[in-house]
């Protein structure tokens, strides 16, 4: 740079001059989105409907003083080993209505507030159905597989919606990357870190509580995280139009949960 005869340098024209840390946007680049202003009017009544299934089945054992007891935990959907394959394939997915305590159903239900919704909104509310389904499923067969390979005598069963909450969580986590191009700067990063944080702290109950069932988290993670990489994002945060293909398993998915519970409850009123 040449200084001009006063040694001063010269000014520069304040509308050419750049802002430190900015860059210009490519022209070619879609802007980002905003998460919240985007789907955030979305009512999750899906995450709501199976929470207040799991009260609701949670307070009639409750009412009739059987909430822990393994007897009717089985007739109400418990998934053990050695019922036969008629009566566990329905269990898979019923058994995710059930909690085996408050304590349980009080961190399950916190943990799907969070979760379910930023799915249901992530995902449009035919993917969150097709997550908590197929990835609970997969994650109580995982469960039971593991127990029957594993438990020496006695009656050992599963109970509880971790494995789907898992499910959804490693969907949401692939969203997230899916997204990390088209969100705000830093809200990939933050939704991100804040799901490792819940499952974290799922993972660690495992090896500190004998009761938590590790089987079922990983493969419902795992299980989640490949749902997460073939279902459409919604199409307000730049996917494609929900097809019919789509619209068809989230109504399965939804059908399958509905007769599970409906199954459930048959069993466990007339268990008496």
């Amino acid at each position: 740079m040449t200084l001009p005869p006063d040694g001063e340098p010269p000014e520069l024209d304040a509308d050419l001059e750049p802002e430190l840390g900015e860059l210009p946007p490519d022209p070619d680049e879609r802007p980002p989105v905003e998460l919240w202003s985007s789907v955030g009017d979305i009512p999750p009544w899906g995450t709501m409907l199976l929470v207040l299934a799991w009260a609701g089945v949670f307070a009639t054992l409750a009412l009739r003083g059987q909430v822990g007891d393994l007897d009717p935990l089985v007739a109400w959907g418990g998934s053990a080993p050695g019922l036969g394959l008629r009566a566990t394939a329905w269990r898979l997915l019923a058994s995710t209505f059930l909690h085996a305590g408050a304590a349980h159903i009080f961190f399950n239900a916190a943990t799907m507030l969070v979760v379910g919704p930023a799915v249901e909104r992530v995902f449009a509310r035919g993917g969150f159905w097709v997550v908590y389904a197929l990835g609970g499923a997969m994650a109580s067969l995982a469960s039971l597989l593991w127990r029957a390979s594993h438990t020496m005598g006695g009656l050992s069963v599963s109970v509880g919606a971790s494995g789907a909450i898992f499910a959804l969580g490693g969907a949401l986590l692939v969203g997230a990357f899916r997204l990390r191009h088209r969100l705000a700067p830093g809200r990939a990063r933050a939704l991100a870190g804040s799901l490792l944080f819940l499952l974290g702290q799922g993972f660690a109950a495992g090896f500190t509580r004998h009761a938590t069932d590790n089987a079922a988290h990983a493969a419902g993670l795992v299980a989640g995280g490949v749902l997460g990489t073939l279902i459409p994002i919604s199409p307000r945060l730049g996917g494609p139009a929900s097809g019919a293909a789509m619209r068809v398993l989230g109504s399965v998915a939804g059908l399958a949960l509905a007769v599970s519970l409906a199954l459930a409850v048959r069993s466990g009123l007339g268990a008496g």
